[in-house]
């Protein structure tokens, strides 16, 4: 019968597929004083704290393991007849680890005991996998998990903070989390021994995290780790959370944040928002209120006279709260000036334009100057073709143009509260504030030495207004109300002493809505409205240098375009292993399911889309010229009613979903006492998110278009096609190899090599643009999308004709007729590359010494690399570009793009007379496709599909690339008369391609692509990179002193706690190049997928010349006068021509940025087994007030729909009223120590901030 049991759980977890164990291992050998080994030894361990008994036996060759113990401490026992029974007690278990306990048995009576008293070995003899264990103790004896500091709306403690002590991590804001090159955010995080990671966005972590007491501890693995973990990139998080024991135990804390232990932020004067002149000088402070506080407490479950759960039932219970309210007082918004408010842009009339440094002027012989405003009624055909328009007189545009609809919204914006042209609205103060709740619970039975069962929940909730100061309608603010909930169930069994089976089985359930104030867009005026009753979504109103609409939130933006009622991750896992001792061998065989679902209902882009730019208020004949500026200005623009680009899209319900599976099989061969060999083989299978009807639209560049005339380019779904996508990758076998020598007793060597599979793309927020919608751009350069008076041309009853927008549509469209006869050029949003069920595949190593230098000191150095591949890599995706290539042009068209006609040529519409004379075809506009537009720039007729634009390569294709190598090392001082230290340092080289982050959409340090056509040459250093970067953690206690109570007293149990990180510098972007190469081939900025990270070529460097004007670490740069970069460093990359720059180099690079916190505090000790005691300290963060300057712009950080203002090294320089910088090549964002809307993330000035901790302990 116990056969039969086995080969069924067998079948079970081979079907599930590694049970990615919270757990850690005891292993050892048993040998008499000769030296021989003992077989049939009983091995038990006792859990110190809960009683617990784990048993096991020694093998055939005297080896035994004691697998899946909860992490903790433990006393080991050895008992066989004939022989004295050995005792080892004080043995910590950590996560993960594999700790070796060898017994030496001595003749005697059983009865008689032999305790050996040592600390457990630092040295890690077991096993060759990278990996560091963190205990929550720990980590509360150091300002590490610390709460935000002073710049925007913090958060609860976040235990992903722990990754700043290793080497070769980086975290910040879980925004950015990296481990050893690894893409940022493709880590793999499991609680209790199952899948927890953010399925919907990995780099908003906190939505479902657990609270910081309630772990445990953590262990992370870098690199080569054993087969059982898997489906991970930048690391593996395993968290294990706190159980109850025998005796009660817990504690109560409070982490509070109030401004008073706050330096001001720079740039700032309080006598700006008080009026109060003898508060000149002063910096701001705004208010802060965070409390982060809760309790924990644990112990056997007791029922009276009922039930006595001492040894047997322990429960555990923790509850953490984070609350925040902020008055903010330093906001600073663009808002219109009077004059633009009345149409009167001379204020941003700049000097004239160039091109190649010689003055402009149009075909007409006129002087072109920048932000001139052109009458769009006055466009015309040059004599040489081009599209040319007056300019209005004094740059003002006449109230009859002003459309109505513009003026209504105009009214809703308020009035500036200075007269500059940027920056020049004072945000009247306001309260926001977030709260964050995180009660969870555990639960532990033993229901014999044999059989154990865990039980745990948690539930992570965040509410917050996410105010921004503006109450108005357009607000972009979209109020926060997070909840997650995460169950586990884990059940252990010894089947026979050699013997232990392992299944886990949970739950994680989260759901983000996002929910805008809703509005009446009937009170706009205009013709028909869009499909949900929300503020419109303006964008692109923003010049930024002389102005326009930039409030809180997305630059240069109005209302928000993305909106959901609910939008769900949806995750049950199950995992299953066996473990195995025989001989010399510990065989492991396991397997992990996992199901993830992602429901919504789903406003994004319901409420219409209108996006603007200069074009429509500019001079046409610029399109491909190379000047060194634009004519033109959104907000012109705006105020005329013209819009860019329109997007409209029914509200919809859908789901996303995809699962994976592992199996895997791994041995742990002690080959000799001082030689153990670790091997296995991981198997993987992962699908690819599907929507679970077929609703989810891909484009198909192979097949016929029936709306365009059956040019190839064709929208499909797997509802309606017979087919799948992609298809999942079935060989994704990983094999694993460690060894750990044991050179001498306090000297390891370790070495390990493995290939693992990462994950499938995560969502990234792909849910938000399932629903087919609609982008209508300008038929032509200068020409306008739509009017604003029109609203929604797709509304029923509308002045055109056209049908109403509905979902799912599986009829023939993009594009669609938005005209009898007419079919602009209209792009699909999503494109799944067939091999895009490809997990990426990394291969890593390391070889590194360990050496015990006493007892409690440990050293270690080690090179670690690997290289990954098939990371998604969107902006790799060339045939997404739907663009030319310069030998492509010549050959097929005999169009040469360094000649400055044919250039000229691209940017004509196909019935002006020199395209004509050039293309007869095209006096058929039809003949490009049925219904493609005459006013249609000849580049368009030209592209592979000139039906589409660019289209966003969602969900691959799987060709990004990274290398990394690096040396590491690490000391560590255990506990020693009061201290304890760590310190890391690594050296390392970062390069990739295709990507720096598991997303290439909203994501820091964006992948920067030259020309895509050219991939080798897109190889470049991470914008992440850091080459060098220390790190040293300590914290020390006072001993008691002296005979004197009084005197002893006084001086003891004063703590001292203190993190300091040192690392290289922030990378800076080499400047893009003015030649408009790339727009002139299709693949400009606004071109999906160059939107986020491509469409232009680079300048070139000149040899010799520095590259910055001032040592960013000089502590000498004024922002508000000096302009840091060197335009002399660079030149243009000549008209035609790609530059022949990398993307960053390494000696360009932005100031240090040191961290330095520092905690000071006192032990209270209540009893004399000090194991109850009142903690009070004060943690400083930025303790030496440095002041870290905003990054110039250009730099690595920006992201998308972030401007990089200044990235012209010939742009002019700009000032505000009172003579301090607002532009230019180089210039740093003071304007609120950086820490404005817009401002590069993670940027800007980071004022000391303090934090006060009180924690009782019992």
């Amino acid at each position: 019968m116990r056969k039969l049991q086995l080969i069924v759980w067998l079948f079970v977890f081979s079907h599930a597929a590694s049970a990615q164990t919270d757990r850690g291992t005891i292993t050892g050998t048993v040998s008499d004083a000769t030296g021989a080994v003992i077989p049939g030894a009983t091995i038990e361990a006792k859990n110190v704290a809960t009683g617990a008994v784990y048993q096991a036996g020694s093998s055939e060759t005297g080896n035994y393991t004691l697998a899946q113990l909860p992490a903790g401490t433990y006393e080991l026992s050895v008992n066989l007849p004939g022989f004295r029974r050995f005792v080892r007690p004080g043995i910590v278990v950590e996560v993960a680890r594999i700790t070796r306990i060898d017994a030496q048995v001595q003749v005697g009576a059983a009865t008689e005991a032999v305790t050996v008293e040592a600390e457990s070995p630092l040295l890690k003899t077991e096993s060759g996998e990278l990996s560091h264990n963190i205990a929550t103790d720990q980590l509360n004896n150091l300002p590490v998990v610390t709460l935000p500091g002073v710049g925007g709306l913090g958060n609860i403690r976040n235990p992903l903070q722990a990754v700043t002590l290793l080497p070769g991590a980086s975290f910040a804001n879980d925004n950015t989390l990296r481990i050893n090159g690894m893409p940022n955010s493709s880590q793999s995080i499991r609680v209790e021994g199952q899948d927890a990671t953010n399925g919907m966005w990995r780099q908003q972590n906190q939505i479902n995290q657990a609270g910081v007491d309630a772990i445990q501890e953590v262990a992370i693995q870098t690199s080569n780790y054993a087969a059982e973990y898997g489906q991970a990139g930048g690391g593996y998080f395993n968290y294990t959370m706190k159980s109850g024991t025998n005796q009660f135990h817990g504690a109560a804390y409070d982490y509070l944040v109030n401004e008073f232990l706050n330096a001001g932020t720079p740039f700032t004067d309080r006598a700006t928002i008080t009026n109060d002149l003898s508060k000149a000088g002063q910096h701001i402070r705004n208010t802060q209120r965070k409390n982060d506080y809760g309790f924990t407490v644990g112990g056997p479950i007791l029922l009276g006279k009922f039930y006595n759960g001492h040894d047997k039932t322990f429960f555990f219970f923790s509850f953490e709260q984070y609350r925040e309210s902020q008055f903010i007082t330093s906001g600073v918004a663009t808002v219109p000036t009077l004059a633009y408010r009345r149409g009167d842009f001379s204020a941003a009339l700049l000097p004239r334009l160039t091109i190649g440094g010689q003055p402009a002027v149009d075909p007409l012989g006129r002087p072109v100057f920048q932000n001139a405003i052109y009458d769009p009624r006055m466009t015309r055909l040059a004599p040489d073709g081009s599209r040319i328009r007056d300019p209005f007189p004094n740059n003002v545009i006449p109230p009859e143009l002003m459309n109505p609809v513009a003026l209504k919204i105009q009214e809703l914006i308020p009035l500036p509260t200075n007269n500059n042209l940027i920056n020049n609205y004072s945000i009247p103060g306001y309260t926001n504030f977030r709260h964050t709740t995180i009660p969870s619970f555990k639960i532990d039975h033993n229901f014999s030495a044999k059989k154990h069962l865990a039980w745990y929940f948690s539930e992570t909730h965040t509410v917050s207004p996410s105010a921004n100061g503006f109450t108005q309608v357009f607000t972009a603010a979209e109020p926060q109300d997070d909840v997650s909930y995460t169950t586990r169930i884990n059940y252990d069994q010894t089947l026979t002493p050699t013997m232990l089976f392992h299944i886990g089985v949970g739950l994680l359930h989260t759901n983000h809505p996002a929910i805008p104030p809703s509005f009446d867009q009937n009170t706009l005026g205009w013709a028909k409205n869009f499909y949900v009753n929300q503020f419109p979504n303006f964008t692109g109103l923003q010049n930024f240098a002389v102005g326009g609409v930039s409030l809180a939130g997305t630059a240069g933006s109005m209302g928000t375009g993305f909106g959901v009622e609910y939008l769900k991750d949806i995750k049950p896992t199950g995992n299953a292993s066996v473990s195995l001792v025989k001989g010399n061998h510990t065989f492991k065989a396991g397997g992990e399911l996992i199901v993830e679902g992602f429901p919504q209902l789903n406003y994004t882009r319901a409420n219409g889309g209108l996006g603007f730019s200069a074009q429509q208020s500019g001079l046409p004949w610029e399109d491909g010229r190379g000047l060194n500026g634009t004519t033109g200005l959104p907000y012109a623009s705006f105020l005329m009613g013209a819009t860019n680009s329109l997007t409209i899209s029914a509200v919809t319900n859908s789901r996303l979903g995809n699962h994976s599976m592992a199996a895997y099989f791994q041995d742990s061969w002690k080959v000799t006492r001082n030689l153990t060999l670790d091997y296995g083989l991981r198997y993987d299978f992962v699908t690819l998110l599907r929507e679970q009807y077929g609703r989810m639209q891909s484009a198909a560049f192979d097949l016929p278009n029936p709306a365009a005339g059956g040019r190839l380019g064709a929208v499909i779904y797997e509802a309606t096609c017979k087919c799948h996508f992609n298809n999942n990758y079935p060989w994704a076998f990983g094999p694993r190899l460690g060894v750990a020598y044991q050179i001498n007793p306090k000297t390891v060597l370790r070495a390990g090599s493995g290939i693992i599979y990462g994950s499938a793309p995560n969502n990234a927020f792909l849910s938000y643009s399932v629903p087919d919608f609609y982008t209508f751009g300008a038929p032509g350069y200068g020409l306008a999308a739509s009017s604003l008076s029109d609203g929604n041309p797709y509304a029923a009853g509308n002045r055109f004709g056209n049908p109403p927008i509905f979902w799912p549509d599986f009829s023939p469209h993009y594009p669609s007729e938005i005209a009898p006869g007419i079919r602009p050029p209209q792009s699909p949003f999503i494109s799944i590359d067939r091999n895009a069920g490809r997990p990426p595949r990394q291969i890593h190593w390391s070889f590194g010494l360990q050496r015990e230098i006493t007892p409690n000191l440990m050293v270690e150095a080690a090179y670690v690399g690997n290289r990954g591949v098939w990371w998604t890599a969107p902006l790799l995706a060339g045939q997404n570009y739907n663009s030319l290539t310069p030998e492509g042009l010549k050959a097929t068209w005999g169009l040469d793009i360094t000649n400055a006609v044919d250039r000229n040529l691209l940017t004509l519409p196909i019935n002006s007379d020199p395209v004509l004379a050039r293309f007869p075809n095209l006096a058929n506009p039809n003949s490009v496709y049925p219904g493609f537009p005459a006013n249609q720039p000849l580049i368009q007729a030209l592209r592979p599909h000139p039906q589409w634009n660019g289209v966003p390569p969602f969900l691959g294709p799987p060709l990004g690339n990274t290398w990394y190598d690096s040396l590491q090392a690490k000391v560590v001082q255990r506990l020693t008369h009061g201290l304890t230290v760590q310190g890391t340092y690594t050296w390392q080289k970062e390069l990739a391609l295709g990507l720096n982050a598991d997303t290439s959409y909203v994501t820091p340090a964006p992948f920067l692509i030259n020309d895509v056509f050219n991939r080798a040459q897109n190889k470049q250093l991470s914008g992440f990179s850091r080459p060098n970067v220390l790190s040293i953690a300590f914290s020390y206690t006072t001993p008691a002193w002296g005979k004197f109570k009084a005197l002893s007293w006084v001086v003891r149990d004063w703590t001292i706690g203190s993190f300091l990180r040192y690392q290289s510098g922030e990378l800076i972007r080499v400047p893009a190049s003015n030649n408009n190469l790339l727009t002139q081939l299709g693949r400009g900025p606004a071109n999906n997928p160059a939107l986020w990270g491509g469409g232009t070529t680079f300048q070139n460097r000149v040899p010799g010349v520095p590259l910055l004007l001032k040592d960013p670490n000089c502590q000498c740069i004024d922002p508000t006068k000096d302009l840091i970069l060197n335009p002399a460093a660079w030149t243009d990359a000549p008209p035609g021509q790609f530059g022949t720059s990398a993307a960053y180099y390494n000696d360009f690079r932005w100031q240090r940025r040191p961290a330095e916190s520092l905690s000071l505090g006192r032990d209270f000790v209540v009893d004399r087994e000090r194991k109850i005691k009142l903690q009070v300290r004060v943690d400083f963060q930025n303790i030496f007030n440095r002041l870290f300057l905003a990054s110039p712009i250009p730099v690595s950080s920006g992201t998308f729909n972030v401007p990089l203002t200044g990235t012209n090294p010939a742009a002019p320089k700009t000032f505000d009223t009172s003579g301090r910088l607002t532009s230019g090549y180089g210039y740093v964002n003071w304007v609120n120590g950086g820490n404005t809307p817009g401002a590069p993330l993670n940027s800007g000035a980071q004022p000391r901030s303090g934090q006060i901790v009180a924690r009782f302990t019992f």
